[in-house]
């Protein structure tokens, strides 16, 4: 038997939450929702708006589809910059290490 979607996004989300190191109040504040309305999403009690699930996408790293249960990884922006990184020419090292930098504290 399928999961209800509430279920899966609220799994999810948890998961995600987790993976950044975020209380659910910091969530909350980010997204512009109660922790208690946050709190029964994780449950599965509630879903979301469309406009909510893209800022909590956005808040948690990862793409709506993963978050909806139609991806089975979550979204990996370092991941999948690597490997890019690592298919470039070896003449472009230090402006990437520059960009790089400037992302880092972006991140800060």
């Amino acid at each position: 038997m399928q999961k209800e979607i509430n279920v899966i996004l609220g799994e999810r989300v948890k998961q995600q939450r987790w993976r950044n190191n975020m209380t659910r109040e910091t969530l909350a504040e980010r997204i512009n929702v109660s922790p208690r309305f946050l709190a029964d999403v994780e449950a599965g009690k509630i879903g979301v708006s469309i406009q909510t699930l893209k800022t909590m996408s956005v808040a948690l790293k990862t793409s709506a589809d993963y978050l909806l249960g139609l991806d089975n990884e979550p979204k990996d922006d370092r991941k999948q910059l690597l490997q890019l990184l690592e298919r470039t020419s070896h003449k472009y090292d230090d402006l990437l290490g520059a960009i790089l930098q400037e992302l880092n504290q972006i991140e800060e």
